[in-house]
């Protein structure tokens, strides 16, 4: 049994709540949320722990080796608002099948791992993590993948593209052109109702929400959470993608946390606000913590590229990075500057100091990113790596003579997801010392990641008939 967890009874959480069903959530390698659910009067007096098949769980189990046991953490039992029934939403963990406690292939488990190991480094007791979710918001997508045709078409409400539309009412007239439209507000801004109503959700939710606004593509948004202990943020994030998908299915619109939905246009991040702590001091802000910030952003880069494969898991993720940081720019850091991997926002309150981590993207599982993030900079302090100095401009126009470019480009991102598995394999030390990540954790994130670069390796792109095809 996990001791981490306090006990509890499921039926008598969800009779005080007024709920008739209870789905027990957890989370797969590749962070996608899942669960079962159980009706309430079929569950015993101190049922803790639910049981189901996992033989199609990525990473877990096969047809021979089947049986999950998912523990529930009652601190986290709240009324599931979209379901069509009274449910209780309570997150879970998978046990060890030999009664050892939380699995080790277990995500959330890992990042509880990564939280002690920090904890009993010395360096600090808790890491703090606030996310800004950013996302398209859809009114119809269509998508094809046949061997006569591979294409994909979307609609946003105030694209470009609608200007010219005849549309039932007439047609407002107010797009979001082809420069960028960040910081619109309306009429303009056709979707910041919706938003608002998100936030107020949020926080029925206990999301701590602190704001939303409209992104520089058409569609695009963002919602901001505030900081909160990892372990806690990370289940913040899993609960804000999920109403941000069921909110906009209830509008009967679509929204989508996929990096780079849209050609010619930016890509949706999921930049991660990080600061460690002691005794409830913000550590960064005291003395000493600028060689801890900066000790935090070399380990950050001295294993960015293994990081690319848990933070940017995806080849889509790749697109979104090669935009924003082109193949061979230098990795920086530098105070308010957004063109660099890691910002560091301009604090009006110590504890405000904090790191913003601008490369991961929604597509990463969440417990993973932030436990392999936090592993980094906790071997980047021990070792006292120096991430070079802060820099004011951009990266990207780097001159040869300021910058070693062939040394900071074999420094920089991994260049696509092929790239990312390897580094992972290479560098796994950092991750699995001291037993935070396991071994076959590792293996099987890169045979997963593997799996979706071969399926998408063989598949032409669209863009190569315009190349090709006359070959």
């Amino acid at each position: 049994m996990d001791d981490r967890l306090p006990r509890a009874d499921l039926a008598a959480l969800a009779r005080a709540r007024g709920c008739e069903l209870v789905a027990l959530r957890f989370t797969d390698m590749l962070g996608r949320w899942l669960g079962v659910t159980s009706w309430v009067r079929g569950l015993a007096p101190g049922t803790d722990t639910l049981y189901c098949a996992s033989s199609n769980v990525a990473g877990w189990g096969s047809l021979a080796d089947s049986d999950l046991a998912l523990r529930a953490d009652p601190s986290t039992a709240l009324r599931d608002p979209f379901a069509a029934r009274p449910t209780l939403l309570v997150f879970g963990e998978a046990q060890d099948p030999g009664g050892r406690g939380a699995s080790p292939m277990d995500p959330r488990a890992t990042l509880a791992r990564a939280l002690a190991r920090l904890s009993a480094s010395g360096v600090a007791d808790e890491l703090r993590v606030g996310a800004e979710l950013e996302f398209y918001l859809f009114d119809d997508v269509r998508f094809r993948v046949a061997s006569d045709e591979c294409s994909f078409r979307v609609e946003a409400r105030d694209s470009l593209e609608n200007a010219a539309r005849a549309m039932r009412g007439g047609n407002p007239g107010h797009r979001v052109g082809y420069a960028s439209q960040h910081l619109a507000g309306a009429p303009l801004d056709a979707d910041a109702g919706w938003r608002a109503d998100l936030l107020a959700l949020a926080e029925r939710l206990g999301l701590d929400p602190l704001g939303h606004q409209h992104e520089a593509g058409p569609g695009q948004q963002e919602i901001s959470l505030g900081h909160a202990p990892a372990l806690r943020a990370a289940d913040r994030i899993q609960l804000g993608k999920w109403m941000v998908l069921n909110a906009a299915a209830a509008a009967g619109r679509s929204a989508t946390f996929m990096p780079k939905p849209l050609p010619y246009k930016p890509g949706s991040g999921m930049h991660l606000n990080v600061s460690l702590w002691r005794g409830g001091t913000p550590l960064f802000a005291a003395p000493g913590g600028e060689a801890l910030m900066r000790g935090f952003v070399g380990g950050v880069f001295a294993h960015m590229r293994a990081l690319n494969a848990v933070a940017n898991p995806g080849t889509n993720s790749f697109r979104r990075l090669s935009q924003l940081h082109a193949p061979g720019t230098p990795l920086s850091w530098g105070e308010a500057n957004r063109a660099a991997a890691i910002r560091v926002p301009r604090a009006r309150s110590p504890g405000a100091l904090r790191l913003e981590l601008r490369f991961p993207d929604a597509a990463a599982n969440p417990y993973l990113a932030i436990a392999a993030i936090a592993m980094a900079g906790l071997d980047g302090v021990l070792r006292g790596l120096d991430p070079g100095p802060s820099r004011g401009d951009d990266p990207r126009r780097a001159s040869g003579a300021t910058w070693d470019v062939r040394r900071r480009a074999a420094e920089g991102f991994a260049l696509d997801l092929a790239e990312a598995i390897v580094a992972l394999d290479a560098d796994r030390r950092f991750l699995v010392e001291g037993g935070v990540f396991d071994d076959a954790l590792v293996e099987a994130l890169a045979l997963e990641l593997n799996r979706q670069l071969r399926v998408n390796r063989g598949l032409p792109h669209p863009n190569e008939y315009y190349m090709y095809f006359s070959a």
